[in-house]
Formats: C-alpha cells, structure tokens, sequence
C-alpha cells in the first residue's frame, strides 16, 4: 500500500475514533456541567442532523472497507502452477521477472526491467515493462509485439495468463548509464 492511502486512511478512520472517545467521555463524565451541555446540545434538531450525518459517514466508511476488502485482488510472491495431491509446484515472483527480462532481449531495448504481479485466484498476472528504447528499435509495433512476446512466454513457461500489460518506454538519453540484457 502506498504512503498517501495510508495516510488517507488513517485520516479517514481517525474521525470516527475521535467522535466514539468523546461519546465515551460524554457517558462517563455525564454529570459534569460541559458534559451536560453537550448532552443538551444533542438533543436539539442541530445536534440531531450531527448525529444522522455522522451515521452516514460511518455506513458509507464501513460498506467501503468491506467492498475493499471483497474486491481488492489477492496477488503472491509465490505462485503455485502444478498440484496433483500433496504434491505441487511454486514458481517465484523473482524467476518470473527474469524470465520475462531475459524474453525482452531481441528488442533492443535498454535498462528493461519487468515488475509482476501474480493473482492466486485465477493464475494471472500483471505485468510492468520499463525500458530506454534504443535507437534501433521500432516504436511503432513494439507495444502489440511485447504483448504477443510476454503473454506466450507466461503461458508456454509457467501456464499464466497475462491479465494487463503496462509498457513504459522512456527515450535513449546519453547522459544515463545503460545495462542492455
């Protein structure tokens, strides 16, 4: 998870646990004169609407946690390809990256580097391809053939399919350091 979901969620829920401490001041200290007041206060038709919008805040915060939580893929560093019984194989994350990188090799492309995501569920995976193309090499055609490339290696190599393919190219520069694969 990003810093700024963190931060967004802990901003989120952090509202929610400022307003429950209060109610739980408010009944502990109820015969204080502030706490009286407040009490007071809450029982008006202000107070009331207060109440109802912060009710809402709290549905529509907890059906979003929920919905998150259902909905949000379940990728793993470890794959498992194969199971027959107890036995069964798992291929890493790593293994497929450079495999991936090792595939990228006949397009000429430089500093390639493929990030992977791998779904448990439904033995997919997402791809991420950054490189520096170089100065041989055909911009045109190269996304559907990087596609066509990755997606057979995925599944002749580790029987994946190939969920969503990101392709970042940068162009050459000659003032960054280059590592051709």
């Amino acid at each position: 998870m990003a810093a700024w979901q963190k931060w967004w969620v802990t901003l989120l829920f952090l509202i929610p646990a400022l307003i429950a401490g209060s109610g739980i001041l408010l009944w502990y200290f109820q015969s204080e004169a502030a706490a009286r007041l407040a009490i007071n206060w809450l029982a008006t038709p202000g107070g009331q609407l207060t109440l109802v919008v912060f009710a809402i805040y709290l549905i529509i915060l907890a059906v979003g946690t929920i919905a998150t939580a259902i909905f949000r893929p379940t990728t793993v560093k470890q794959l498992t390809i194969v199971r027959d019984g107890a036995y069964q194989v798992n291929i890493d994350r790593g293994a497929v990256e450079k495999s991936l990188r090792l595939s990228l090799a006949p397009y000429d492309l430089y500093n390639a580097a493929a990030r992977v995501k791998m779904h448990r569920r439904h033995r997919q995976a997402d791809v991420t391809i950054t490189a520096m193309l170089s100065q041989r090499s055909d911009a045109r055609h190269l996304r559907a053939s990087l596609h066509h490339t990755i997606a057979n290696d995925l599944k002749q190599q580790f029987n994946i399919d190939l969920r969503k393919l990101r392709v970042k190219l940068t162009p050459y520069d000659h003032q960054q350091k280059v590592a051709i694969v």
